[in-house]
């Protein structure tokens, strides 16, 4: 038989079990997840029929849980959903509303970030050099500071317009690791680029160096190599996943997942953007046609930052207490132009969450542009307002979603905003020769933010995300044209041709932005 074929054989063989493997795990969570509803509708059922009077009573708790629900300083989209719910089933609603709908605490990564946050240091000669170079954006560097990320200098960016690019770049990074590998990924995926860095992994653990890889289990579930744990402990790399989406199903947890991207060698070069580690992202095998996506590699003081994001979400998910002091950058960071400060966000900081708020600030602040571009476009009414209160005001405001989709009702959700959006005389445009993942926002030259954020409720407020907000950087003239240059590869969206879309498309649109935040 020929090796080629044999092997090829084994590989899709091995797949598919993994595949399976993957199906399996979910079909069981969302067999639970059923389950629990039916049980709710059945035992509502049972009280209704043979209990009236405590019925009545649950249906007058729900009425004033309304009341509370409406008068929390909480997102508009989640108010809204959840008391459509209850009104239509006002006491199975009302159950799975406290089982499900509630704020989680978080406690043990309130717990981390307390322990660690001191460790993210804020230089005051930073934020005056900031103030003076650029005095319009004191006031977001100012808000992100006092959220608890300190602003750098001292710091040098690279952009990349692909995954194709970026990733040559970052294994050769990883090959010159002398100390420690952190990588955290919402996706890991078998195929060509895994099996390449894996290699790498394995020599660089063999020659003494600290390598950490964590994923997202629920991201990672369809795609995970095979025996991934196993393999990588046995090669000597620690390893851990993610809030298993087994753990805490009754509070649904499986909702709040870790969506960041981050790559740090040696504390002192850092990867990050929309790329996971899986061929699409390579352009190898995507099912989406050409897919587009952005990173960028910093170089300098701002890593630490990165440093420290990975470590406190790695000690949430071990509970194991990291020395923060053991990853400091190895070389100091050279003069650059510019600054730089890396945030991060989470359902922990609800209502104040720093991606929401510095995105709806730099289109509220945007006085000649703001391109956005976003796999989606799931937003509630005061982003809505801010973009279409720019668009009416002057400024050219441009956004870049995906022509081809993944899911068919997330771009339901997405498109469902278009009308008011052209409206105001944003322009839209849907890249045609594929599937856009990437996530950026770059407003009048001077200010840009890349990173994991998507325009979207999960990710604004269910998701852990982080990001780089670039201020006054050579690199943003290269993003700024990488946007334009994308622009020639789009269709761009006009209202009155949108106007005559049919009618089930419409309901369809309607029906999916009411219940956007529920998926």
């Amino acid at each position: 038989m020929d090796s080629k074929f044999y092997t090829a054989s084994t590989q899709v063989k091995q797949n598919l079990t993994r595949r399976s493997a993957g199906i399996l795990r979910f079909g069981l969570v969302f067999l639970v997840v059923v389950a629990q509803v039916a049980v709710i509708f059945f035992l509502v059922q049972v009280v209704h029929t043979r209990a009236l009077p405590l019925y009545f009573i649950i249906q007058g708790i729900a009425v004033i849980d309304i009341f509370i629900l409406t008068g929390k300083r909480q997102n508009a989209s989640f108010t809204m959903a959840w008391v459509i719910l209850i009104l239509l089933l006002p006491v199975s609603g009302h159950i799975l509303y406290i089982l499900w709908g509630r704020r989680t605490k978080h406690k043990r990564i309130r717990r981390t970030l307390a322990r660690t946050n001191p460790y993210l240091v804020k230089d005051p000669a930073v934020y005056q050099a900031l103030s003076e170079a650029h005095p319009r954006r004191k006031r977001l560097a100012g808000y992100l500071g006092r959220m608890g990320f300190p602003a750098y200098q001292g710091t040098s960016c690279t952009y990349y317009p692909l995954g194709d690019v970026q990733f040559p770049a970052m294994l050769a990074d990883i090959e010159q690791a002398k100390k420690f590998i952190f990588l955290e990924y919402f996706i890991i995926g078998q195929g060509e680029l895994w099996t390449e860095l894996r290699e790498i992994l394995a020599r660089k653990a063999a020659e003494g160096v600290e390598v950490r890889v964590m994923y997202d289990d629920f991201g990672s579930l369809i795609t995970l190599p095979r025996n991934l744990e196993a393999d990588l402990k046995s090669l000597g790399i620690q390893v851990t996943a993610w809030g298993p989406i087994h753990y805490s199903i009754s509070r649904l947890y499986i909702n709040y997942r870790n969506h960041q991207k981050i790559c740090v060698i040696d504390g002192d070069i850092a990867y990050t953007g929309g790329t996971n580690l899986a061929d699409e992202y390579i352009n190898v095998n995507s099912k989406l046609g050409h897919w587009k996506d952005t990173a960028i590699r910093i170089e300098g003081d701002a890593v630490w930052s990165h440093t420290v994001f990975f470590l406190q979400m790695w000690e949430a998910q071990t509970k194991q207490e990291q020395d923060l002091d053991k990853y400091r950058p190895t070389r100091q960071g050279k003069a650059a132009p510019g600054f730089y400060q890396p945030f991060s966000d989470g359902p922990m900081n609800n209502p104040y969450n720093p991606a929401e708020i510095t995105y709806r600030s730099m289109v509220n602040n945007a006085r000649e542009y703001v391109y956005i571009t976003s796999p989606y476009l799931i937003i509630d009414n005061s982003m809505t307002d801010a973009l279409c209160t720019a668009a009416l005001g002057g400024t050219d405001v441009r956004i870049i979603t995906p022509r081809k989709w993944d899911r068919w009702f997330v771009h339901m959700a997405t498109q469902s905003n278009y009308d008011a959006l052209l409206r105001a005389g944003v322009k839209l445009y849907e890249y045609a020769p594929g599937y856009i993942h990437a996530k950026t926002i770059l407003s009048d030259d001077d200010h840009c933010i890349i990173g994991t954020i998507n325009m979207d409720y999960r990710s604004f407020y269910l998701h852990y995300e982080n990001a780089v907000w670039m201020c006054g950087t050579p690199v943003i003239k290269t993003i700024k044209a990488d946007f334009e240059r994308t622009l020639l590869e789009c269709e761009e969206i006009e209202l009155a041709k949108w106007q005559k879309r049919p009618w089930r498309m419409r309901l369809y649109q309607s029906f999916f932005r009411i219940f956007a935040i529920f998926f």
